[in-house]
């Protein structure tokens, strides 16, 4: 068994390597409205028509983040006590 510290740092890099590929990919979102935009000439004006999309993107990728680190930092202090306890 993997003491308590190394699988919590573990999973937590594993969170932080994957919100980071997600953000990645909301400012590619964001990248290819803005290069559409310019390509045709209309500037970055109308790109900003998908504003609320790329609040509700970077929103929602955050709330995830915050969620699933909350649970892991839960699930550590639950191994901790138990294993204080001595029911593990």
């Amino acid at each position: 068994m993997k003491p308590a510290q190394t699988e919590y740092a573990q999973q937590s890099k594993k969170l932080i390597r994957r919100a980071l590929i997600a953000y990645t990919g909301a400012i590619g979102v964001v990248v290819v409205a803005l290069v559409v935009s310019i390509s045709h000439g209309a500037g970055w004006k109308p790109a900003m028509a998908g504003m609320p999309l790329y609040v509700i993107l970077f929103g929602g990728i955050t709330y995830q983040l915050i969620k699933e680190f909350r649970t892991l930092k839960r699930k550590k202090r639950e191994r901790s006590v138990s294993t204080y306890d001595g029911t593990r």
